[in-house]
Parts: C-alpha cells; sequence; structure tokens
C-alpha cells in the first residue's frame, strides 16, 4: 500500500502540474541533495567495509580477519580503478577510441579486474564473503510468498490508510531525487534537441508504482549521480579553444534516444539467470562501486569545492566569481548552512528511528531559501552563489567555473611554488650539526 499511495500521488500531481514546483529548487537544494547522496554512499561504503573488521577484538579467527582485511582491500582498488577510468579520455594513452570505451564501462572493467584477481592463491582463504545469491533460481519470490499478492489480503482499513504517512515520504523523495536528476539529465551544455517532458515522466513513473506494489519489488526512478552519468555517456565531445586561449570540454551532440535505457533494464532481466556469475563477486567489489558513486557526486559539487577554498590560502584560491565578486567570510557562512543543512539530513536519515522522514527535510529546504536566506543575504550575492532562473541560463557560470578551477588546479599541481624557495629541512639541519 505505501507503493500504491505513493504511485496514486504521482499520477495526481503530475496530473495537476504541481511538477512545476520542482522549478522552485535552486542550486541551493539541489547541491545540498547531491551532497546527502554523496556522504551518504562514502558512509555506507566505508562502513560496510571497515565494520567487519573485528576491530579491537583479539579473540577472532586470523582467517576471518584476513578474509574481511581481503575484502577492504578489493573495495578500495574497484574505488580506484573506477575513478581512475572515469578520466581515461583525459588521457594521452591508447586512441580515442580506446580510452572511450574505458570511460564508458570503467565500473565493468573495475568488477571483473577485482573479481580476477580476489580467486588468486592468498587472497581468498576461505572466508572471503561474495554476493548471496540463490543457484540455481528457479524464477520464484526468495520470500515465502507468490509473485502476486493481493492487496487487501490481511490487511486492515487502519494499515491501508496509515500507509499514506510513508507513501508520502516516498512521494516527496522522488518529486526531489527524480525530478532533480531529469534536470541535470538536461542541462543546457547537453544542446538536447527533443523537448523535455517532466509532467508526463513523471506520470509514467507513478504507473510503473503499481506493478511494483502487486509484485512485491522497489520501484525506480532517476538519480543522482547515475542519471548524469548516463547522459554523459551518450554524448560526443570535442575540445575546443576558448576565448581565454584555454582548451576545454565541448558538448557537440548527444545521441537522444530510449534504446541504452531499455538495455539497461534488459540487461537487469538477464542477470537473473546469470546468478552463479553475479555469485563470484567478492562484496568489497560492490563496496567499492558504492565508495566510487559517492566519490563522483562530490567531483564537482559545488558545496565540496567551497570547502576546499576555504581550506587554502586566500592567494590560491582560483579566481572564479564567487572568489573575487562575493566577500569570503559571505562564502563561508553561506557554505557552512548548506553544510549544516546537508548533515542534519545525513544524520536524520542514517542515525535515527524516524530516518524515513528525511525527505520532508529535503522539501523544507525550499522555502528556507526563498523565504530566510533571502533576507539574511543580498540580491546580488546571490546571484553568485545560487543562480537561479533566467540567471543561471542566461550565463555558463558552472562550467566557466569548472574550466578556471581545472586549470588553477593544472597549473598549480597541489604544490606551493613558494615554499620551494625556502631552505629545506635537510638543510636546516645541516646548519645545526
Amino acid at each position: 500500500w505505501v507503493c500504491i499511495w505513493a504511485g496514486a500521488m504521482h499520477i495526481v500531481s503530475s496530473m495537476i502540474g504541481l511538477v512545476n514546483l520542482v522549478w522552485k529548487v535552486t542550486p541551493f537544494t539541489s547541491q545540498i541533495f547531491e551532497f546527502f547522496i554523496g556522504i551518504s554512499f562514502i558512509y555506507l561504503s566505508c562502513r560496510d567495509l571497515i565494520e567487519p573488521l573485528y576491530l579491537g577484538q583479539s579473540d577472532v579467527d586470523p582467517v576471518d580477519r584476513a578474509g574481511q582485511y581481503a575484502t577492504l582491500l578489493l573495495g578500495i582498488l574497484t574505488c580506484y580503478i573506477s575513478y581512475t577510468l572515469h578520466f581515461a579520455e583525459t588521457w594521452t594513452l591508447f586512441t580515442r577510441q580506446i580510452r572511450t570505451v574505458l570511460t564508458a564501462y570503467n565500473t565493468l572493467f573495475a568488477v571483473v579486474i577485482v573479481t580476477g584477481l580476489s580467486y588468486l592463491p592468498g587472497v581468498d582463504m576461505g572466508t572471503l564473503a561474495r554476493v548471496v545469491v540463490m543457484v540455481p533460481w528457479d524464477w520464484q519470490p526468495t520470500a515465502d510468498r507468490p509473485w502476486v499478492s493481493s492487496p487487501i489480503e490481511g490487511m486492515t482499513a487502519s494499515a491501508i490508510f496509515g500507509a499514506i504517512i510513508p507513501g508520502l515520504m516516498f512521494f516527496l523523495l522522488f518529486i526531489i531525487d527524480h525530478n532533480v536528476s531529469s534536470i541535470l539529465s538536461q542541462v543546457p551544455k547537453y544542446n538536447l534537441k527533443k523537448p523535455a517532458a517532466y509532467h508526463w515522466d513523471f506520470f509514467v513513473l507513478g504507473i510503473t508504482f503499481i506493478p511494483c506494489a502487486i509484485l512485491g519489488l522497489p520501484p525506480g526512478n532517476g538519480l543522482i549521480p547515475q542519471a548524469p552519468l548516463h547522459v554523459r555517456a551518450l554524448c560526443t565531445r570535442e575540445i575546443q579553444t576558448d576565448k581565454y586561449g584555454v582548451k576545454r570540454e565541448v558538448v557537440t551532440y548527444v545521441e537522444e534516444q530510449r534504446w541504452s535505457g531499455l538495455g539497461q533494464a534488459l540487461l537487469m532481466l538477464v542477470a537473473l539467470s546469470a546468478f552463479r556469475v553475479i555469485s563470484w563477486i567478492p562484496n568489497g567489489a560492490l563496496f567499492g562501486l558504492l565508495l566510487y558513486l559517492g566519490i563522483g557526486a562530490l567531483h564537482g559539487n559545488e558545496i565540496w569545492e567551497r570547502t576546499v577554498f576555504c581550506m587554502m590560502i586566500p592567494k590560491k584560491r582560483p579566481p572564479i566569481p564567487i572568489v573575487t565578486d562575493v566577500k569570503w567570510r559571505t562564502v563561508q557562512f553561506f557554505t557552512f548552512i548548506q553544510l549544516l543543512c546537508a548533515f542534519s539530513v545525513f544524520a536524520l536519515a542514517n542515525f535515527s528511528s524516524v530516518g524515513y522522514l528525511y525527505p520532508l527535510l529535503l522539501v523544507i529546504l525550499v522555502p528556507i531559501r526563498s523565504y530566510i536566506l533571502s533576507r539574511i543575504f543580498s540580491e546580488e550575492d546571490l546571484k553568485r552563489l545560487d543562480p537561479h532562473g533566467k540567471e543561471e541560463e542566461k550565463k555558463d557560470n558552472y562550467h566557466e567555473d569548472q574550466r578556471i578551477i581545472h586549470q588553477h588546479q593544472k597549473a598549480s599541481m597541489s604544490i606551493d611554488q613558494e615554499a620551494l624557495e625556502f631552505p629545506h629541512f635537510g638543510e636546516f639541519r645541516g646548519q645545526g650539526r
């Protein structure tokens, strides 16, 4: 009934145009949501990799402990390979076609490599945890129930109507998660030719809830960062020289089709008949992928970038508008508010007995931005810190900022050149003799 109520809310909201409210979501909220997703993925992956190590316990079988350490190392290796191949297109090695394949299928290569390594002698000593699936699967639910469940059987009226509350939380989560990911997947930089259909898309999503409720399956939706990464994989990009004489990546064409999405769904169906192969994958590889997705969500997130800027000395910060045109104390205060909101949502979702209410907290961020922050910060500062609507479309601030940040990091290579002008510690030791 949770899915039925949530699906009904999706359908009704799309029919009455409620999806238009998503345009009230400014970068303030979407950045917090993206940051929350990133730190949640990182926390969950690190928890599942570190907790089983039995740290502080001495009465543990060394072979069991070795298996957990192997899981940790395989997870770190999976994350490292995925993240390294993510930027393979920027390499100077290999042909462009090979680099494109390495980037597009980075997670697949990572899982295959790590799974192969997990079978090397000395890595798996019989205690290495792998994906637990029923092999062979008889195409029946693993729980003791039929595929089709009656939504009324065994349900009281209070239980049916009581499901409205978690259904509402489901709806609030999806109206933020799905629509924000849709917006990020259709930003102006992609130059999409086919128009967006947010209402129709949300309506169809609501329809899919009904069979999921009857079959007892979790519903699917657009996600961050998977949905934007999918669109990026469909892009044809080239390197162009901008007015500053700096080379930058520009999207020239996007393959706008539905076949790749259908292919993903069909591959998931095929995977149901390949459980034996899936059972070979070590748990560490899955946790490593989750860690990679979390790090990928932080990459390019403006909250994270401004946090990093706060730890830099002033003259080392890149000359982007929020650095040059806004008082730095204002930037710090705005970033602190976003971090406070993000970690509040994170704490509620992961450490509270009412964690299912965190979508409500995400929705509350919208009026906080509209009615509270607009009174704290000046309009000119908010145009830089939180551009929205015509201001956001009128100028490609984000991508220009990314170009400057990348160029600044490439030039500095994380080395303080001034520090090299001072005597080395070895010279001081020599002088003291």
